[in-house]
C-alpha cells in the first residue's frame, strides 16, 4: 500500500486575512485606547481639583472656628494673604506629592503656581493657579476644554 504525502499548513490566502483581522482589531483597540486614556487624565484632574477645594475649605473651616492652624503655614492668626496662594501652591505639590495628570514628569512650580491676580487662568491641560487677596481664595484647574474654578471666603 501505498502512503500519501499530505502537506499540513496555511495557505496564502488564510495567513493574509489572519493578519487584516489582526490589523483591524489592534486599530480599532488602539483608538479606543487613547479616548480611556484621555477621558483618565479628565477624571483625575476633576478629582484633584475637588480635593484641593476640599482641603482649603476645611482649613479655611477650622481655622475660623480658632482650632488648630493652616496646613500650608502652621499659623491662622493672619487670616488669609496675599502670600496664601504660593504656600498652597507649595503645599500641593511638594508636602502633598500631587502631580499633572497630564504630565507627571512635570515638576511641581509648574503644575501648581501662585498667580498674580484671580483672572489668570491655567496655562495648560491638568494645571492649577491659586490666587489669593486679604479675602478669599480662588483655585483655577485647567480640564481638557473646560477650567474649573473655586472661590472661597475667609470665615473668621
Amino acid at each position: 500500500m501505498k502512503k500519501l504525502n499530505i502537506k499540513k499548513g496555511f495557505s496564502l490566502i488564510e495567513l493574509l486575512v489572519v493578519i487584516a483581522i489582526i490589523g483591524v482589531l489592534s486599530a480599532v483597540g488602539i483608538t479606543a485606547y487613547t479616548g480611556y486614556t484621555a477621558s483618565a487624565k479628565e477624571q483625575a484632574s476633576r478629582t484633584q481639583f475637588s480635593q484641593i477645594v476640599s482641603l482649603v475649605n476645611a482649613e479655611v473651616a477650622k481655622c475660623s472656628l480658632g482650632s488648630g492652624s493652616y496646613a500650608w503655614t502652621g499659623d491662622c492668626s493672619g487670616g488669609i494673604t496675599t502670600s496664601t496662594d504660593s504656600s498652597i501652591a507649595t503645599y500641593l505639590g511638594s508636602d502633598l506629592g500631587m502631580k499633572n495628570p497630564y504630565s507627571n514628569s512635570e515638576n511641581v512650580t509648574t503644575t501648581f503656581t501662585a498667580v498674580a491676580d484671580g483672572t489668570t487662568n491655567p496655562a495648560a491641560d491638568g494645571r492649577t493657579t491659586v490666587y489669593s487677596n486679604s479675602t478669599s481664595v480662588v483655585i483655577k484647574t485647567d480640564v481638557g476644554d473646560e477650567v474649573l474654578s473655586q472661590t472661597i471666603a475667609d470665615a473668621s
